[in-house]
């Protein structure tokens, strides 16, 4: 999925948040749940610093069912627009025990059209002074993609509260620039993809996992890597292949409230024909919070992220709980054949701190970042821990 939409149809702050009268009457009574359906219709207005302020529509419907975690199926339907110029739509279905077995099966359908996508050259490592606002036309160029994003997740082993998942993967996208001038900075340095293009990816991978939780974790860890391949034979328009390794640990304590301290370790590396929009980068709310989306683009990229968070107070009125966030960022992007001596140079930093909420349900979790590097300060209302 595009880096764009993987932000934009999580960010969300909520308007209006409510369940069907019978999951509300359900939980007043105390009732113990052993089927049930919870769906939170949410008109949205949000604002990101890449984005500008966005105005929609989500709906989120979870299943549950007693003794299938973390859920039985989750649905998500959503469309948005930006003062930025973005209109987006998506659906997306997440299905444990799909087919009748034990195995996950996560889909997404989205398709983008963006006026004030944001190019800042491979291999741009220079600073720029308020790089959210300096020469947005030089910057900035307009942008449409679709895509399909497959996953089935096979169990291949478990004990206690560890599993071992295999991955199947298929990626389908498809990206081209729209009417940009001479005078942008894309048109000028004639990227790989700069004509448009489709990206057809066929991959495997395995997941590590021993969290507590999968969207509040406090304990446990998770470990993913995946390899992905696109061929020209086979329908992409380039020979391309993706290598990524996220490392996650989180451990928890006790200070007045329970603190959970999470740390991220995440990779990626390219090679052969990458289109701009495959290669690895550092810059938005899910990397380098702080720095614009895409500010560092290149071959690779190495990212380390900690946080601390806890929950802080619960309001009944509205059901919902809220909580507090520190978070440092620090990582890079590098071309291939750099020496590894050299590649933990040069690093870039970013801070913050974050608010974060829930609303009826602990896995539905609300967060504002305010990230600040030197560059700039990037606001960022988005959904779910960043990881």
């Amino acid at each position: 999925m595009s880096k764009q939409l993987n932000y934009l149809f999580k960010g969300a702050v909520l308007l209006l948040l409510f369940c069907s009268a019978e999951l509300s009457a359900q939980k007043l009574q105390n009732v113990v749940v052993t089927d049930s359906i919870e769906t939170a219709f949410l008109p949205a207005l949000s604002f990101n610093s890449d984005f500008g302020f966005l105005l929609g529509g989500l709906v989120h419907r979870f299943h549950y069912k007693k003794d299938v975690e973390p859920f039985h199926s989750f649905t998500q339907v959503a469309a948005i627009v930006s003062t930025k110029g973005l209109l987006s739509g998506l659906f997306e279905y997440d299905k444990p025990y799909a087919f009748n077995s034990n195995n996950r099966f996560i889909s997404q359908i989205y398709a983008s059209r963006f006026l004030q996508d944001t190019y800042y050259g491979i291999g741009s490592y220079q600073k720029i002074n308020d790089s959210f606002n300096s020469n947005n036309k030089l910057y900035s160029f307009q942008s449409f993609s679709f895509g399909v994003d497959a996953r089935l997740r096979i169990p291949f082993w478990a004990k206690n509260e560890s599993s071992l998942n295999v991955l199947a993967i298929l990626n389908f996208d498809y990206t081209t620039p729209v009417d940009n001038g001479p005078d942008r900075l894309i048109t000028q340095e004639q990227p790989p993809g700069i004509n448009g293009g489709q990206t057809l990816h066929l991959g495997t991978g395995f997941i590590l996992e021993s969290r507590n939780s999968e969207f509040r974790p406090t304990s446990g860890s998770y470990i993913e890597t995946t390899a992905e391949v696109g061929q020209t034979w086979f329908g992409s328009s380039y020979n391309t292949f993706v290598f990524q390794a996220d490392i996650r640990k989180y451990s928890s304590f006790f200070l007045l409230k329970e603190i959970t301290w999470a740390n991220r370790f995440f990779t990626k590396n390219t090679s052969g024909e990458v289109p701009y929009w495959k290669m690895a980068y550092a810059g938005d709310e899910e990397s380098l919070r702080g720095y614009p989306s895409t500010r560092f683009l290149d071959d690779n990229v190495i990212l380390f992220n900690t946080e601390l968070r806890t929950w802080l107070f619960n309001i009944d009125a509205l059901g919902g709980e809220f909580g507090g966030t520190l978070f440092f960022d620090v990582g890079r992007t590098y071309p291939n054949g750099e020496s590894f001596d050299t590649i933990f140079n040069d690093l870039k930093y970013s801070y913050g701190l974050g608010g974060t909420s829930s609303f009826f349900t602990p896995d539905f979790v609300l967060r504002c970042d305010v990230g600040f590097s030197e560059e700039g300060v990037g606001v960022y209302f988005t959904a779910g821990y960043m990881f």
